[in-house]
C-alpha cells in the first residue's frame, strides 16, 4: 500500500510534536500534557492511547510516530535544552511560567464556558489541589528497587505523561527516581526499564481513557479540571531565589512565554477550529 504525501506530512507532525513533548517532559514542572495541549494534539493523543485495546491498529499508527519522536527528543535534543535551562535557570523557568499561562485562555474556551461562576470554578479549584496534592505523595525511599516497584512507579509517571499541569519528571524527584530514569536514555538498562515501561503503558492506557470519557462525557468540567492542574503547576516552578535587579527582565520573558502560546494557539483554532462541546449547564433558563 503506497503511503500519500498527506498521511506522511501527519506521521512527520507527529514526530516532531513527540519529539518537543519529549523534551519538555525532561524539565521538572513542566508537563508533557501541558505541551501536547499547546501544541494542538492532546485531544487527539489521549483519544488514540484511551482506545489502544479496541482499535489498536488506527491507535497505534498515531501513537508509535509521537512515542519515536519522544524518546529522541529526550535521549538526543535534550541535552542543549538543559544545559540551557542549567545555565540560565532562572531565566528559563520564568519563560516557561508565561508558556504555560498562556495555555489558560485556550482551555478555558474549549471548554465552552461563557459565563464564569462558582459552579464552574469549583472545577478548576478541585484541579489545583488535585494536583497540590501529588506533591505531599510520600516518595522517599521507593528509589526504583524491585519490579513490582517499578511497574508502579511507571503507572504513577503515566499520569504525568497523560495530565496537563502534572510534570513527569517532578514525580519522579519526588519517587527518588529521576536521575536513575533520564540516566538510562545515556546507558540503557533493559531490566530497569522494562517493569518501568509496563506500569507505564497500563497508566497511560487507563489514564487516557478516563479522561477521554471525560472530555466526551463532562468536556465543560474535565477542562475546568485540567485548567486547574495547568494553574497549579506554575508554584513548582517559580524558584525560590530571584534577582531583584532583573525583575523586569523575568517579566518580560514571562510575558514573552505567555504571548508566544497564546498566538500558537490561536493560529492553531483558526486552522483547526475547536469541535462544539455541550459545556453550559443550565438553571432557570440561566447559563451558568
Amino acid at each position: 500500500m503506497l503511503i500519500t504525501g498527506s498521511e506522511l506530512s501527519k506521521t512527520a507532525k507527529s514526530f516532531l510534536c513527540g519529539a518537543v513533548i519529549g523534551m519538555s517532559m525532561l524539565i521538572p514542572g513542566v508537563s508533557g500534557g501541558t505541551t501536547a495541549v499547546i501544541l494542538g494534539i492532546y485531544d487527539s493523543l489521549t483519544e488514540a492511547a484511551g482506545n489502544l485495546p479496541a482499535v489498536p491498529k488506527k491507535s497505534l499508527s498515531y501513537l508509535i510516530p509521537v512515542a519515536s519522536g519522544g524518546l529522541l527528543g529526550a535521549a538526543i535534543l535534550s541535552r542543549p535544552i538543559l544545559a540551557l535551562t542549567e545555565r540560565y535557570y532562572v531565566f528559563s523557568v520564568f519563560f516557561f511560567i508565561g508558556a504555560i499561562m498562556g495555555t489558560v485562555p485556550m482551555l478555558v474556551k474549549k471548554s465552552g464556558i461563557k459565563v464564569n461562576t462558582l459552579y464552574n470554578s469549583i472545577f478548576a479549584l478541585f484541579g489545583t489541589a488535585a494536583a497540590v496534592g501529588i506533591r505531599f505523595i510520600p516518595g522517599a525511599g521507593m528509589g526504583g528497587e524491585g519490579i513490582v516497584i517499578n511497574i508502579l512507579c511507571g503507572f504513577i509517571i503515566a499520569v504525568g505523561m497523560v495530565l496537563p499541569g502534572i510534570s513527569t519528571s517532578h514525580l519522579l524527584l519526588m519517587l527518588g527516581m529521576y536521575e536513575s530514569v533520564w540516566g538510562c536514555l545515556k546507558d540503557p538498562d533493559i531490566l530497569f526499564l522494562l517493569p518501568l515501561a509496563v506500569g507505564g503503558a497500563a497508566g497511560t492506557i487507563l489514564t487516557a481513557r478516563i479522561t477521554d470519557m471525560s472530555l466526551k462525557k463532562f468536556p465543560c468540567q474535565t477542562y475546568m479540571v485540567i485548567t486547574g492542574f495547568v494553574m497549579s503547576s506554575v508554584y513548582d516552578l517559580f524558584p525560590e531565589s530571584i534577582d531583584i535587579s532583573a525583575v523586569p527582565v523575568y517579566i518580560f520573558l514571562c510575558a514573552s512565554g505567555f504571548l508566544s502560546v497564546y498566538f500558537i494557539t490561536r493560529f492553531a483554532e483558526k486552522r483547526c477550529p475547536p469541535r462544539a462541546l455541550p459545556c453550559e449547564r443550565t438553571q432557570g433558563g440561566k447559563t451558568v
